[in-house]
């Protein structure tokens, strides 16, 4: 107890963590990570950050592990031959961190509270679920009753977290709970909460008897999470033995990790999309025209030469490795004549307007595609007003289309390998508000394809409507596609237990890590 105190004291007062101090902690990982984890209320917060912390602080139906979806509080299921029935048996030995039982009207709270709040996670269930889908049998049997047949129902579950309705209930405030839990958890998972400052540094402590058990040879006694915003910062951390993971170092560093054998740099492809999101209800972007003068001024092989990690050009809406994408879209190249014939044919021929440009501040991997983008549309007249902001505070920018920037940069993964799970959330206008739907496209026809789309059960009929929403939403411009990013992560050879995840393409599954020798 003296020893994790003394640790708590040096970690928080000064953040300068020396190796001999690490070395006296049994197993408390100290990790270096670039962005806040300012909400965990599993109905309204989503991001990477923020999905971390609900994994260790929560337990959901299901979770990934590796490109799998493993079953998690569910011991087994069944659904009927369309699709709409699916019943889960749940383990009866689950808990919560007050020591009650997690039941499936625990589970049948935490989903009606999602939809009722309609935060950002409530679009997996938009449209194939109402106030009577989910009924708990008994007290570990929860069936979804869904509105309409939707075959990858269970992609969705890794995101339903399970809350404590007792501890809900008794902060419910006027809001559902949702200033409570926005920093206080109230789920039954691997970690509990520690010291918790938003915006510097946040800990989580392991629950030793943790019902689900430990998947490895050992597991971390907590971890702290410590904000450190610029990648010199974490890569200096990391080499001096100060933290023992990285999630977002330059890549340009990657030899001075790679010099070394008490460290390693995990890259791995997948399906980490990078996209500036044009307001298409904004006073410029609207224009079609002028979305596609700003497209063509973007100079994407450029850009593939001055960003620091290995990219690909987003060939369209949809990445080329996704399943499901529409093969020779007509998507722009960067060709500055035909950025001033579309310039021509806007409200605004001659340029003389100035665009503003939001991306996460001390992050060059968004500043650098807004400076060449502000060399090319420099060349047709228009100016670029570049605007670091700290991602929470782009969050809200993207609340209305009010308040949502001309142009901003947003990283995006699909949360489960589906095309649902691309598109809907970006593209279907019942998603406003969510920083997934920044772009505020709205096409009503598209609406109507999507929602055909998840309720068919028939795969041909499915693809055929997805085909169809990409090619009227490539025609539209509502975005610029930028590229698909190879995740790049560093960390302290004695660090045991990770898997790269292409659901978790930025950082790690706490749970299942473990320290060697440190």
């Amino acid at each position: 107890m003296f020893h994790r105190m003394l640790f708590n004291f040096l970690v928080l007062s000064s953040l300068l963590i020396t190796s001999s101090v690490v070395l006296a902690q049994d197993d408390i990982l100290l990790y270096g990570g670039n962005q806040d984890i300012d909400n965990i209320d599993p109905a309204t917060g989503e991001n990477y950050s923020i999905n971390a912390a609900l994994r260790s602080l929560y337990d959901a139906l299901y979770i990934y592990r590796g490109s799998d979806t493993i079953p998690h509080l569910v011991e087994s299921h069944e659904v009927n031959d369309d699709a709409t029935v699916w019943t889960f048996t749940l383990h009866d030995h689950a808990v919560f961190h007050d020591g009650s039982p997690v039941t499936a009207d625990a589970v049948v709270y935490s989903f009606n509270r999602l939809r009722a709040i309609s935060g950002s996670p409530s679009w997996r269930w938009a449209t194939i679920a109402d106030e009577n889908t989910a009924q708990a049998l008994d007290d570990h049997t929860v069936q979804f009753t869904l509105t309409q047949p939707y075959a990858p129902f269970i992609g969705t579950l890794p995101q339903l977290f399970v809350v404590n309705p007792a501890i809900v209930e008794a902060n419910l405030g006027d809001d559902m709970g949702q200033t409570f839990l926005k920093e206080n958890a109230a789920g039954s998972g691997p970690f509990t909460q520690g010291r918790w400052e938003i915006g510097n540094i946040y800990e989580f402590i392991a629950v030793d008897d943790y019902w689900a058990g430990w998947t490895g040879d050992d597991h971390l006694d907590g971890f702290f999470w410590v904000i450190q915003r610029d990648a010199a910062t974490q890569l200096n951390s990391l080499l001096a033995g100060e933290t023992h993971i990285a999630d977002t170092i330059a890549g340009s560093d990657r030899e001075k990790i790679d010099e070394s054998d008490q460290y390693v740099w995990e890259q791995h492809g997948g399906l980490y999309i990078n996209t500036l999101k044009m307001n298409n209800q904004g006073e410029y972007t609207s224009d079609i025209n002028l979305r596609k003068a700003v497209a063509h001024a973007m100079n994407y092989e450029a850009m593939v030469e001055a960003q620091d990690v290995p990219i690909t050009i987003l060939p369209g809406p949809t990445p080329a490795n996704f399943t499901g994408y529409v093969e020779g879209l007509d998507y722009p190249k960067f060709d500055l004549d035909k950025a001033r014939e579309y310039l021509s044919q806007s409200a605004w021929p001659d340029g003389g307007i100035t665009l503003d440009y939001v991306y996460v501040t001390e992050f060059p991997r968004e500043e650098i595609p807004g400076l060449i983008l502000l060399e090319g549309l420099a060349e047709i007249g228009i100016e670029l007003n570049m605007i670091p902001m700290l991602w929470p505070d782009m969050v809200a920018s993207c609340a209305s289309p009010e308040t949502g920037p001309d142009i901003i940069n947003i990283y995006t993964v699909p949360p489960f390998l589906d095309l649902d799970a691309h598109l809907y959330n970006q593209y279907h206008s019942g998603q406003w508000g969510s920083f997934n739907s920044c772009s505020f496209y709205q096409n009503t026809h598209v609406n109507d394809l999507l929602d055909m789309a998840r309720s068919s059960g028939d795969a041909d009929e499915r693809q055929a409507l997805y085909t169809e929403a990409q090619e009227i939403i490539a025609a539209d411009q509502t975005s610029v596609w930028m590229y698909i990013e190879d995740s790049g992560l560093a960390r302290n050879t004695c660090v045991q237990g990770y898997r790269y995840s292409p659901m978790y393409q930025v950082t790690v599954l706490f749970q299942d890590l473990w320290l060697g020798d440190c």
